[in-house]
């Protein structure tokens, strides 16, 4: 009996250009397609190449964006999930609705691999946006900006209307006190000497 199962999540329209040139990753979606509509014995006899293309995605050169520790988990879980369906195939006595069961975990992990990288590219995307708009001041080139960096005034120090700190004071007495007592010691030393 063919089993009907739950639409892929896809790469929005706007992000596919930053994957076209991913080929493991297109031959593995349109393989993929069949087991949107598709009967356990068809799933089991397709398992081994549908390993083979997510074993290929896991293996396959990535956009550089995508290069994460967290897709590449994602990538794993695919791969794990073609592979438990193929090794369903080896146990004779398996039932269609655990076949079923695993084709929807596989169609699941790569819908959270298309939304991942939906994710990634956005934030990339609202990055660039912030870099670009924010930060600017009035200038020829953006008459409106929406955000103004005021230059810092500097901080006025209190009037001292021409008097010496109380600080620096001390500092004029202390330093007055050590002259007076060196004066004093080489006046010991030289009447000493005579």
């Amino acid at each position: 009996m063919v089993q009907k199962h739950e639409q892929l999540e896809l790469v929005q329209k706007k992000y596919q250009a930053k994957i076209e040139d991913w080929k493991e990753y297109d031959n593995l979606l349109e393989f993929l397609n069949q087991y949107n509509t598709i009967s356990p014995n068809d799933a089991i006899n397709n398992s081994n190449e549908l390993n083979d293309k997510a074993k290929s995605l896991n293996d396959s050169i990535k956009p550089k964006i995508l290069e994460t520790p967290a897709f590449n988990a994602r990538l794993n879980l695919l791969y794990n999930e073609t592979l438990r369906l193929y090794d369903m195939s080896s146990i004779p006595s398996i039932k269609a609705t655990e076949i079923n069961e695993q084709v929807t975990k596989i169609l699941h992990a790569f819908s959270a691999i298309n939304s991942k990288i939906n994710t990634t590219l956005r934030q990339a995307e609202l990055e660039n946006e912030i870099t670009e708009n924010d930060f600017k001041n009035d200038s020829p080139e953006n008459p409106n900006p929406s955000f103004k960096v005021k230059p810092k005034t500097p901080r006025k120090l209190p009037s001292s209307k021409g008097r010496p700190s109380p600080k620096s004071q001390n500092i004029k007495l202390l330093e007055e006190e050590r002259r007076m007592e060196k004066k004093k010691l080489f006046q010991k030393r030289k009447k000493n000497d005579r």
